[in-house]
């Protein structure tokens, strides 16, 4: 009897259990060693402002990285081909305004993003507000997280067909009817008779009452330890622990983003074999799958998620504030920004190799990460691949509940509680973790469709977005704009969008309730034996000509769908959220059912960047900040001085600042006018076209490849 082999739990050998035990045994006991550390907030917050380069570049990394963005982007890809993944991948054109950004929250010299509405306006409540929301923007993501994370160890512990019951089997069996009748529709071969069955799938999958698979995972005990083991280390040490862990987490998530690709590769006999699999339009940069990822919809969603949303983020004083000068913010951004696109890109290619390998055996995109994983990795490889899974959202999840609890604890608790110890924040903050935590778990329990989370992200993440971007640099800025405008927004973009839908009226409104119209387009791809059968091909295989269908999509709603799937003649219902966007722009008069889906997400995205500038400039040429301005000044000339690693030292050079606040003036690009912006430097011109270069570098060489592999095709 094989000793080694006879000892396995879901389907892992224990050998990789020891490897994920060993994971988790470490990172706990970091934790407990980072506990001494913590003398006060700083320290708990913001590793006492000491982070060097190394552990910087980690930090930035592994905190904008985690495993659902790697799974999302391979179902992305697998599903709609690379165009489907810039939802991930936009962010690398904005890559060199990172290097800028990074440089201006260090010199804030601030703890939480919302202390820049205390400092700039004096005003608590302001800052309040922005915990709130903050709080709320980060906790949804964590959800996703934690969503994902679920997922992917569910699609690597599925249930064999002995093990499950009738009913699993059957839901089973209709999502693979329900995938293949999808698949004759989409390149118009679907037979008259199946549509009525068609359409009654199709509305169970929008509702999910039809899967691909059963895991033998349950969500709760899945929670309960990870959750358990990341909230321990994290809650003992703060991001003191964190920042220690983000190295070993980090050194994880490049090895599980890039082991499977050239096992998959020789398992298909070299890229000329994946190239002979995959239909041409899977591999267009822009335009492919479901048309929804153009050119300018990319660019739309990068400058309202990326540039106005980034700006406003809730963890940008923790991911920058923590370096210990400057030059250090700077580097360790970027460097981990762009690891991250070039994390994104692996990813992407997973789901293509898995549509080349397992195209027939995969029913849910979301699967492609554990079907490959389950197929293609040995005995060891499996239990590092969890391990940094699990390494990647544990470095997320981690890095925003420490800020989290910052503005809960500096913004929420403290005002009501104000004269305390050190000690007693730091206690309140590790409780406001916990709290944190388990509210995320619900999140991810009682939230809906993943993608479609995260496009409505920039709509929720432009509502400080704006206010921040323009209190850094606009003097004109007033309080009473900041307030109709984060109102207004949170009414329009967060608020009534997940109200309005319980109501029944609104949900089944006819107008609400519209699509947009189908639409053919001709797409070469290789050839199905239904193809051969009607003569259009010789082989199966052979790259054809082929008409391909874009499916009518929601324009006001996430989803719409039969309100009884079995009744073709049931009035149809929205799922999930409203778009308001979509709503002001039908108020405005545009006709939204004749266009293309990628031209509604770029109107969608438009309007989110748009819509906050329009509220807070005309306000504030109106309005007047009272008693402000020595307020204002200092504000502005501290934003100005660079940061010293000398604490002694740059609180000297503070001082300087202070006692002079037009001491910088002659810096300003635009002289005698409210605009603060300064004239690039040495270090911000090197720095900026650094980031050009890394931007054009990495997209080439990957525009490269694949256009290598279109050419072998």
């Amino acid at each position: 009897m094989d000793i080694l082999g006879a000892v396995s739990f879901l389907g892992f050998h224990w050998i990789d259990i020891l490897l994920i035990l060993g994971y988790l045994a470490v990172i706990t006991y970091v934790g407990k060693r980072s506990v001494a550390k913590v003398k006060n907030q700083e320290d708990f917050f913001l590793a006492g402002r000491g982070v060097g380069k190394i552990f910087q570049f980690f930090l930035n990394m592994s905190t904008i990285t985690d495993s659902g963005q790697a799974v999302n982007t391979a179902a992305a890809a697998f599903s709609k081909g690379l165009g489907g993944v810039w939802l991930l991948l936009a962010p690398i054109l904005s890559g060199p305004y990172y290097w800028f950004m990074a440089g201006w929250f260090r010199r804030a010299r601030l703890v939480t993003m919302a202390e820049l509405f205390e400092e700039r306006f004096k005003s608590k409540f302001i800052a309040c507000i922005y915990a709130c929301v903050g709080i709320w923007l980060s906790i949804i993501n964590i959800g996703i997280a934690n969503k994902i994370s679920l997922r992917t160890f569910q699609a690597m512990t599925m249930k064999g067909p002995e093990a499950r019951s009738v009913e699993e089997q059957a839901k089973i069996d209709m999502y693979k009817e329900y995938r293949n009748l999808d698949e004759l529709y989409k390149s118009k071969q679907l037979p008259v008779e199946k549509q009525e069955r068609y359409e009654t799938l199709s509305n169970m999958h929008k509702k999910n009452e039809i899967a691909a698979y059963v895991s033998y995972t349950k969500t709760w005990w899945f929670y309960a330890i990870y959750i358990g083991f990341m909230g321990a280390y994290v809650i003992m040490g703060g991001l003191q622990a964190a920042v220690v862990n983000t190295m070993i987490q980090g050194l994880l998530i490049l090895a599980f983003s890039g082991m499977m690709i050239p096992i998959a590769v020789k398992t298909l006999g070299g890229w000329g074999g994946f190239a002979d699999k995959m239909p041409d339009h899977m591999l267009y940069f822009f335009g492919s799958g479901l048309d929804e990822w153009s050119i300018w919809a990319v660019a739309a969603y990068m400058v309202a998620n990326y540039i106005i949303g980034i700006t406003g983020h809730q963890g940008n004083m923790a991911n920058n504030g923590s370096a210990k000068d400057e030059i250090t913010a700077r580097t360790g951004n970027i460097g981990g920004a762009y690891t991250k696109r070039v994390l994104t890109m692996l990813w992407a290619m997973c789901g293509l190799l898995a549509y080349a390998l397992f195209k027939d055996q995969i029913s849910d995109p979301d699967t492609a990460w554990g079907v490959m994983s389950n197929n293609l990795l040995c005995v060891g490889l499996r239990g590092i691949m969890i391990a940094g899974i699990l390494a990647a959202n544990m470095s997320t999840v981690a890095g925003v509940s420490v800020y989290l609890s910052a503005l809960f604890v500096r913004h929420l608790y403290k005002p009501f509680a104000q004269n305390k110890s050190e000690r007693h924040y730091v206690n309140v903050s590790r409780i406001s973790i916990a709290g944190i935590l388990l509210l995320s778990v619900y999140i991810a329990v009682a939230s809906g469709g993943i993608l479609d989370i995260l496009k409505m992200l920039p709509s929720l993440n432009v509502i400080f977005g704006a206010p921040v971007l323009l209190l850094l640099f606009w003097k004109r800025l007033t309080i009473k704009a900041v307030y109709v405008q984060v109102i207004a927004c949170a009414l329009i973009f967060g608020i009534l969008p997940g109200v309005l839908p319980k109501f029944e009226a609104v949900r089944q409104a006819e107008w609400l309730t519209q699509q947009t119209a189908e639409k053919t387009v001709v797409r070469r791809a290789p050839a199905t034996e239904i193809d051969v059968q009607l003569g259009r091909a010789e082989k199966v295989g052979q790259k054809i000509e082929k008409d391909m269908v874009i499916a009518p999509r929601s324009i006001y709603f996430d989803k719409v769908a039969r309100s009884d799937p079995d009744n073709p003649n049931s009035p149809m219902a929205g799922i999930g959220r409203i778009k308001s966007e979509m709503v002001i722009a039908k108020t405005v008069g545009l006709n939204l059912q004749n266009m293309k889906p990628s031209t509604l997400l770029t109107l969608r995205y438009l309007i989110d960047t748009l819509l906050p500038f329009f509220i807070l400039i005309p306000i504030s040429m109106v309005t007047k900040n009272v008693g402000l301005d020595e307020n204002i000044a200092r504000f502005y000339v501290k934003m100005k001085t660079k940061v010293i690693a000398d604490h002694d030292l740059d609180k000297a050079e503070l001082q300087k600042s202070y006692a002079d606040p037009t001491r910088f003036d002659h810096t300003k690009l635009f002289p005698h006018t409210s605009w603060e912006f300064c004239k690039w430097d040495w270090e911000d011109t090197w720095g900026f076209l650094l980031g050009i270069g890394l931007t054009t570098g990495i997209l080439f060489t990957f525009w490269l490849v694949i256009q290598t592999l279109l050419w072998h095709s």
